[in-house]
This record gives structure tokens, C-alpha cells and sequence, in this order.
């Protein structure tokens, strides 16, 4: 497989090595920088203390010695002042390497000086703050590097320790060079790191991506493997599978919506075609032609009412119907629902019972066609389900919180719970409904709840043993 430098640069995988290895090396430029400062500041502090103890030394070695330097004179042991001084100091300047320059004044009269100070001398700091100064200066007769020096002005005596820096730039140096010879070291680890981390992190989603490319229409029912994880990737995971799932519930719905809609509108269809072969096949009155004519208009309304609810439903599900909410009259609406029902109830001898405790009361905020086209379902479904004989109970009252609660009451068989359920899912009929060729598709009830669930309501069923039927919309 010929590797593809340019699709690599674009993936996930080479920005996190890329990120991975930018962090680490600013994060190795940030401690360089930390550590050369630190070591800096450190050696220089720890100079300066050791040329302040070696200053104050000095001065106690030869302010303690009770010898009149300003007076001296030359003896068999000593035959100048600068001798003598160097035998006090002696312990204190060869014990301490930090005293390359060592300077003593008494009374503005050099008493003493190193050798390597030969023929000159070292100034005191023009501005002196206290007995104990220290100052940087500059001198290349005495040294290429900058001089770093302690001043001690007490009783007289002015004592000047000095040290070029000259080791400390060293020390700073060889960091310096260890810190770029070891640089690529840590471009490299950090390099195969990123990758490493990046290909370990990574590689459960190239896992992801192969399962998902495996599964299809027709095995919606694996999942991907990695749920049990509680991390970003775990959360994808169950993400995916919820998605999978929702598509295969889509997928069964779309099935089951066609093979429903097939069922329901071939048998008008067949007695359509039936009806028009046996017209066609032989000589009829106009009696039968008429008779002919009449049946197929109703099967064309059967289909006609298919239709149009599955449209209804379908503009429901895209969120293409717009309620026109505005006060409305409940008990109007009840009544011409019921008015435009009212041959099919009287069929059956059935009766509305309407019981509202105020006829002027009003629902805000509805759509008076929807919720019109509510009240003719139900009373159809009351009346085609509904036992003969036995009315149509309707109450309106209002409950609490200001909600308008609206009951549709019925006898009819029996349903148990488990069935009582589904009666709001779409093409569900139960098996004595579809026994009884009603006519009925399944989607009246959807309908319904559709239209309640767009005016923010709830709509529920329930059902006693005695075979009372109640549906209840609360607005």
C-alpha cells in the first residue's frame, strides 16, 4: 500500500504529533530558559555572599591585630606594611578561591594588595550604600570579563574583595552547550512520543470507523463495540449506537408504514377493479350501473380519507403545519363535530351527551380547524368502535392551573392495557376492529395526538373492565 505523504499531513493523527511535539519543545525552551536564569541568579548570589564574608574577614583579621598600620615600621620580620597584612589575612585569602582581587585601605593609604594588582588599584563604587557594597565593574588590565567586587568601608579601612566572573560564565557556558547538544535528543523523543501517544489514542477510532463501514441497511442490528468506556471515545460510541438505533426504529416504521399502506389501500382497489370488470363483462340497467357507480364512490372517498391522513401525518413530521391559534369555543366546535357525524351515530342509535359547567367558556391559543378536525375523529372512532345503543358522554371542565380538561366517554369491548397503548401508533388496529371491516386504516388517533402535541396538550386513553372507553385532552 504506497503511502500518501500529502493525505497523512491532513489527518488527526499528524496534527496531534505535530501539537504533541510543538508542546514539549516549548515546554523544553520554557525550563532551559528557567534553568539558565535560576543557576545564573544562584552562582552570582552565592559570589556575592562569599566576597562579603571574605571582606568582613579581612577586616576583623587586621582591625583585631592591635597593630598601628598607619605607623608602621620596617623590622627584621617585616619590612613593609603589605607583608604584615598579608600574614594576617593569609588564612582568610587562601582558604576562599573567591578572592582573585584583594585591595586594603587605611585612611585612604593602600596597606595592601594581591599580587596580580601590581602597579594598580581598584577604585571604590562611586556611590557607597552602608559599610557593605557591592557593584560590578569593568577593568581589561585586569581582566577580559566583567569584575564583580565587595566594598567594605568601616573605621577607616576600606576593603575590596573582586572576582571576575570569568567561572560563572563558564559554568553557564557548558549549560548552555549541554542544553543545544541535547535539543535534537529531545526533538526526536518528542516526535516518535507524539506518534506514539497519537496512534495509541487514535486507534480505537480507526475500530469505529471499520465497524461503521461494515454496518448497513441490513445489519442494523450490530452495534459498535466500546460503550463500557466512560471517556470521550465511550461517549461517541453510545452516541453512534443511539443513532444506529433511531435509524433502524426509522427503517422497521418505514417498512411497516409501507407494507400497511399496501394492505389498506389494495382492498379498495380490488373492489374498485372487481366491481368495474363485472360492469365491463356484461350488459347492466341503469339501476346497476348506478348501484356500481355509488359503491365505487365510496371505496374512492376510502381512499381519498387514506390519503389525505397519511398527508396530514406527513406534513406533521416535517413540521410543515402552522397553527392559526386564536379563542376558541369548545362547546361550538363539539357541536358541529358532532353534527357532521350525526347520520352514522343515529345508524347506531347513539347519542351525544355534552356536560360543560359554563357554555361561554373559552381555550386560548388554539387552532379552531385542528382542533375541529380532533373532536370529528374522535367521535368517529366512538361511533364506529362504539357499542350500539349507548351514548356518546362529553365533559368540559376546567382544572387547575387554568388547563381546560376535555373527556370523550364510550362504551365498547374491552382493551386491556398492553393494547390500550398502541392505539395511538400509526396503521395499529386491533384484531376485532380489523375482523369488523370497519373501514378504518390506523391513523385517525394519530392524527390526534399529533395535533394535541402541536397545541403543547395531552392527550391519553384509558379503559375499564366494563368496556368504558375514555379519552382525555387536557389544553
Amino acid at each position: 500500500m504506497k503511502f500518501n505523504i500529502g493525505k497523512y499531513v491532513k489527518t488527526t493523527r499528524f496534527k496531534t504529533t505535530l501539537w504533541y511535539t510543538a508542546i514539549f519543545l516549548l515546554l523544553e525552551l520554557v525550563m532551559g530558559i528557567l534553568l539558565y536564569v535560576f543557576f545564573r541568579q544562584a552562582l552570582h548570589k552565592e559570589l556575592d555572599i562569599s566576597l562579603i564574608k571574605q571582606a568582613d574577614m579581612i577586616y576583623h583579621l587586621v582591625s583585631e591585630s592591635e597593630i598601628d598600620l598607619n605607623n608602621f615600621k620596617p623590622d627584621s620580620v617585616y619590612y613593609s606594611a603589605d607583608e604584615l597584612v598579608y600574614d594576617l589575612i593569609f588564612e582568610a585569602v587562601t582558604l576562599n578561591p573567591n578572592n582573585t582581587f584583594v585591595q586594603v585601605r587605611l585612611n585612604d593609604k593602600i596597606i595592601f594588595s594581591t599580587a596580580n594588582l601590581y602597579n594598580k588599584k581598584i577604585n571604590p563604587p562611586a556611590k557607597i550604600t552602608g559599610d557593605e557594597t557591592l557593584y560590578s565593574f569593568t577593568n581589561p588590565k585586569l581582566s577580559k570579563h566583567s569584575i564583580r567586587a565587595a566594598s567594605l568601608n568601616k573605621e577607616g579601612y576600606n576593603i575590596i574583595v573582586a572576582f571576575p566572573v570569568l567561572i560563572i560564565n563558564g559554568m553557564l557556558d557548558r549549560l548552555l552547550d549541554l542544553y543545544i547538544f541535547i535539543s535534537p535528543l529531545f526533538l526526536i523523543l518528542s516526535v516518535i512520543g507524539g506518534a506514539l501517544i497519537s496512534h495509541r489514542s487514535l486507534s480505537r477510532i480507526d475500530k469505529i470507523i471499520k465497524k461503521t463501514d461494515e454496518i448497513t441497511t441490513r445489519n442494523l442490528s450490530e452495534i459498535v463495540e466500546g460503550e463500557e468506556f466512560d471517556d470521550e471515545y465511550g461517549r461517541l460510541v453510545r452516541t453512534m449506537n443511539q443513532m444506529i438505533k433511531r435509524i433502524r426504529g426509522s427503517i422497521e416504521y418505514m417498512d411497516q408504514f409501507s407494507i400497511s399502506v399496501s394492505h389498506e389501500l389494495k382492498t379498495p382497489l380490488t373492489i374498485l377493479r372487481g366491481e368495474l370488470e363485472i360492469a365491463l363483462k356484461s350488459d347492466k340497467t341503469p339501476d346497476e350501473y348506478r348501484e356500481t357507480l355509488m359503491s365505487n364512490y365510496e371505496e374512492t372517498l376510502k381512499l381519498i380519507n387514506i390519503i389525505n391522513r397519511m398527508f396530514y401525518l406527513s406534513k406533521f413530521d416535517h413540521s410543515l403545519v402552522s397553527p392559526n391559534k386564536q379563542k376558541v369555543s369548545v362547546t361550538t366546535l363539539i357541536n358541529g363535530a358532532f353534527k357532521l357525524l350525526k347520520s352514522q351515530a343515529d345508524g347506531k342509535n347513539m347519542k351525544l351527551v355534552y356536560k360543560c359547567g359554563n357554555e361561554e367558556e373559552k381555550v386560548s391559543d388554539a387552532d379552531p380547524d385542528l382542533l375541529e378536525q380532533v373532536f370529528i375523529n374522535l367521535f368517529d372512532n366512538a361511533i364506529k368502535y362504539g357499542n350500539e345503543n349507548t351514548d356518546i358522554i362529553v365533559e368540559n371542565i376546567v382544572i387547575a392551573g387554568n388547563k381546560t380538561q376535555i373527556s370523550f366517554t364510550n362504551s365498547c369491548e374491552y382493551i386491556p392495557p398492553e393494547l390500550l397503548s398502541k392505539i395511538f401508533d400509526r396503521f395499529y388496529r386491533l384484531e376485532s376492529s380489523r375482523n369488523r371491516n370497519l373501514g378504518g386504516v390506523g391513523l385517525g388517533l394519530s392524527v390526534v395526538k399529533s395535533i394535541i402535541n402541536l397545541h403543547g396538550g395531552v392527550i391519553s386513553a384509558d379503559c375499564n373492565h366494563h368496556g368504558e372507553i375514555t379519552f382525555t385532552i387536557i389544553l
